[in-house]
């Protein structure tokens, strides 16, 4: 790690991890108590405070998201008498969201007292408090969500789940030009703002087994390869036994392009191929982040709990795929 844990970066506008590309996949939970435990206290501090921020993206859009979608059913057609009670539940899981959050932020600043004047153990204890304080507050988000794009499945068909990611991107596909066209800007500064994004907000929905935000990332030639076994929202629908018991009508059973054209794709996944494929190639004809996404397991299909992510160093590197996934013409 460099010698300060985190920097300013100055297209995010915030602070991030300064570690180097392939250390970015460990658990900024995990640096803090290595820090604590090593007596560098400033650093265990700038790093916890670090978490909050990993976490930012996804409590703000949850907290959105549980009203809008609720919103977007009853005017897109489903039933009172159906949506009626899921929009309860959506209200109810806002309140716990919001309450969540207060108490993590609330633990994340009760960890510099700890670190400070109480015993490493001590200290310790209250981050985790902090981690699973969040993780008790994100899960629940997660599952109402997916458990509202069922009824949307149900209700209005399947195919309606585009348009609905669409209806809840749409202020993020509008800054996809000015941030990421390689006309107008340099693709190593998108490059570098595409990585570290996205490590961050992988970090905050808490991916991994141990559901502390570690990932996998790797370097080849052409490209950086991130893969997150769970990713800690959608990714968290597919693996193991806790996969048979979700709803079938969470994943497609048809092949979509707002889903790579393949089936079992969890529905709240599919977010990402809207905002990191289909989305940026109608507006500036390139893919920002090309994915292969987990698949349930199913009698047609093994399943695959590993979603993989790639960042292409040129743009003239990425492959053919990346298009015709999501139905789109690749270049000449």
């Amino acid at each position: 790690m460099a010698d300060e844990p985190t920097r300013f970066h100055d297209s995010l506008g915030h602070d991030v991890r300064s570690d180097p590309w392939l250390g970015q996949g460990r658990s900024s939970y995990v640096l803090a108590l290595d820090s604590l435990r090593a007596g560098r206290l400033d650093d265990a501090v700038a790093l916890a405070s670090l978490t909050v921020q990993e976490a930012q993206e996804a409590f703000d859009l949850y907290a959105l998201w549980l009203v809008q979608l609720p919103d977007l059913l009853a005017d897109r057609g489903v039933p009172p008498q159906a949506l009626d009670p899921t929009r309860r539940a959506a209200a109810v899981t806002k309140q716990q969201l919001e309450a969540g959050w207060t108490s993590y932020l609330s633990l994340v600043e009760g960890f510099e007292t700890a670190a400070r004047t109480r015993s490493v153990t001590a200290a310790a204890g209250v981050l985790e408090s902090a981690r699973t304080t969040w993780l008790a507050a994100h899960d629940p988000a997660t599952d109402c969500l997916a458990g509202l794009l069922a009824l949307a499945s149900q209700h209005l068909g399947e195919a309606s789940v585009g348009d609905l990611w669409d209806a809840m991107l749409s202020h993020y596909y509008d800054g996809i030009a000015a941030k990421y066209d390689p006309e107008t800007r340099p693709w190593p500064d998108s490059l570098d703002q595409l990585g570290m994004d996205i490590f961050e907000a992988v970090r905050g929905h808490l991916s991994g087994p141990d559901r502390d935000g570690r990932f996998s990332i790797s370097e080849d030639e052409n490209r950086w390869v991130l893969q997150f076994a769970p990713c800690g929202s959608g990714g968290r629908t597919y693996p193991g036994a806790e996969a048979a018991d979700r709803d079938p009508d969470e994943f497609t059973s048809d092949e979509h392009d707002w889903a790579w054209q393949t089936k079992g794709v969890c529905l709240y996944c599919v977010h990402c191929c809207q905002l990191q494929q289909r989305a940026p190639i109608e507006r500036i004809g390139i893919p920002l982040r090309v994915i292969e996404p987990p698949v349930r397991a199913s009698s047609d299909h093994p399943g695959k709990a590993v979603c993989t992510w790639s960042i292409y160093k040129d743009v003239s590197k990425i492959p053919a795929h990346a298009w015709t996934d999501v139905g789109a013409t690749p270049p000449r």
